[in-house]
């Protein structure tokens, strides 16, 4: 048994309203797998926010027509996990490149990512919807509601088996841009909470109640419109102010070596690209020499030979970069790890001045399959041998947030690539440091949007705490950002390259810290102030 939906509202909109409350069934799961596609539109590198704010105006109104169901509980969660599954396959597409590096050996695993990987992330948002659904009405309040419990599904989607905070709704708008800024005061999450907010208060104009008004049903939209104007222009006010500079020379560079052909033309040819580079470029004492995530595709620090050759190479420059490492202890296998690692000319000998261990692991790449899956090593013990290693191989995690301190080298907290997805890991490394780095393998996302979306994420990360940010990625977007979220220097193509290569240069000065922001300081609780008054103004605002 249902219940007709009629809509009141605004006349234009009256029956565009009609047509997605109505939908049922199999059209109804289309519509909103389309738009959660065209919702992902929004990110990296197209930005269209006017297409987040048709996805979530479309998912509002259906939303209202899944209310009127018997089991308006399963047709709230069939509509979210639709869109959501629309959404991530749209916007994660990218992650089926690294089955096609190899593919006679993991083109059978493919349906993981273009399948499993967006179906089961939207589960987390079909129970987000089906959870706001229980507090469902016909006015304005569906607004705050929807808007407060996507956003829980957001932070539980960061969380849930190591996360995946990829294209968090905050993240639509360019970082360094005016309305970014806001990252700064409640971080990121608390920024996703105001832009979905935002993006689905014109959802209010049309409701199924009797006539309550015209200002009733445009208070979420005008609120929206006053929030985003004084964000907008507090946010502009905020970067009419110049990077200030420090005196530290960076010189970063990648070999720009296809993922697919790295370990094919061997270390070899990849460090003498790097030779090449650094042999181009003028020596200056005191300078940082920064090389991306698996810079050189060997054990850089246990296979003889490649320290002393890269940091004479460099000469009174010190030298940072990533590389897999292991460990042999009291197992029959040694111990990997993802590992940064910064050198100078005493580290053949005595090495590396600092070491930091990866410790935020990719799920189901880095960090092995049974090591996520409750009773996973248990069960892994029953899969076919092919299987069993793709779900116990990865990394062993490293000890946690780690600023890494080194004579002449200003204090940095070091991220490795997806790391630099979390806001929590800068900000729980204490005492403060004075700037970051993340190096990253970019190479694994392939040429579409997976590289922008990436540098874009990782650009919030300064205009959140305040901090400069250095990026380094192979195959990606490498540069120097300022606390603000700018990009003060952007990579250049490197003159001379092999083959199919795009070698990347970039030299610049580390810009100066920021004072700490308000996020900094009381990290996630604009956030929760910012729920606890969309609860408020919901209950105020409700109608059953």
């Amino acid at each position: 048994m249902t219940v007709a939906v009629r809509s009141r509202g605004f006349t234009a909109l009256g029956p565009m309203h009609h047509s997605f409350a109505t939908l049922k069934g199999i059209p109804a799961g289309l519509v909103c797998a389309l738009l959660g596609a065209v919702a992902a539109l929004a990110f990296a590198p197209l930005h269209l926010s006017v297409s987040l704010l048709i996805g979530f105006v479309g998912l509002v109104w259906i939303i209202d027509g899944a209310r009127s169901h018997k089991r308006w509980g399963r047709a709230a969660f069939y509509r979210g996990w639709a869109f959501g599954t629309g959404h991530f396959l749209v916007g994660l597409y990218w992650t089926a490149q690294p089955f096609l590096v190899e593919p006679e050996k993991h083109l059978a695993y493919i349906w993981m990512p273009v399948i499993a990987l967006p179906a089961g992330m939207a589960l987390i948002t079909g129970a987000a919807v089906a959870a706001a659904t229980v507090f469902w009405s016909s006015s304005p309040s569906r607004v705050f509601v929807f808007a407060a419990f996507f956003t829980l599904g957001e932070l539980v989607r960061g969380t849930l088996f190591g996360g995946l905070p990829w294209n968090l709704a905050g993240t639509t708008w360019v970082p360094g841009g005016s309305l970014s800024q806001a990252a700064s005061i409640g971080g990121v999450y608390w920024l996703t909470l105001i832009t979905v907010f935002a993006m689905a208060s014109p959802a209010a104009l049309v409701d199924t109640r009797e006539d309550r008004g015209l200002m009733v049903r445009l208070a979420p939209l005008l609120g929206a419109v006053i929030a985003f104007s004084g964000l907008w222009a507090w946010g502009g006010q905020r970067l009419a102010t110049p990077p200030e500079m420090t005196g530290q020379g960076l010189v970063l560079l990648d070999s720009g070596v296809s993922q697919k052909d790295k370990w094919t033309v061997g270390a070899v040819e990849v460090f003498r690209q790097y030779e090449d580079m650094l042999a181009a470029i003028d020596e200056t004492p005191g300078d940082l020499v920064i090389l991306p995530e698996a810079a050189i595709p060997t054990t850089l620090l246990q296979t003889e030979g490649y320290v002393e050759a890269l940091t004479e190479r460099a000469g009174a420059r010190k030298v940072i970069v990533g590389t897999a490492r292991y460990q042999t202890y009291d197992k029959p296998e040694p111990t990997y790890y993802n590992s940064l690692a910064v050198l100078d000319r005493t580290s053949g000998r005595s090495g590396p001045l600092a070491l930091y261990d990866k410790h935020r692991l990719v799920p189901f790449g880095e960090l092995p399959a049974a090591k996520i899956v409750p009773f996973g090593e248990a069960l892994s013990a029953f899969l076919p041998s092919a299987v069993q290693r793709l779900a116990n191989s990865g990394y062993e995690a490293g000890p946690g947030p780690t600023i890494l301190y080194v004579d002449g080298v200003a204090p940095f907290v070091a991220m490795i690539c997806y790391e630099g997805l979390y806001p929590s890991i800068p900000r729980t490394a204490t005492p403060r440091a004075e700037w970051m780095l993340v190096i990253s393998n970019d190479g694994w996302f392939g040429e579409g949007f997976g590289p922008a979306q990436h540098a874009a994420q990782n650009r919030y990360r300064a205009i959140e705490l305040g901090l400069p940010l250095v990026r380094v990625a192979s195959r990606g977007q490498t540069g120097i950002v300022d606390g603000l979220g700018r990009l003060t220097v952007k990579a250049a193509p490197f003159p001379t390259q092999r083959d199919g290569w795009r070698p990347m240069i970039a030299e610049g000065v580390l810009p100066a810290a920021l004072a700490p922001t308000p996020y900094q300081r009381f990290g996630p609780a604009f956030l929760w102030l910012s729920l606890v008054v969309c609860c408020v103004l919901a209950f105020a605002t409700w109608r059953r």
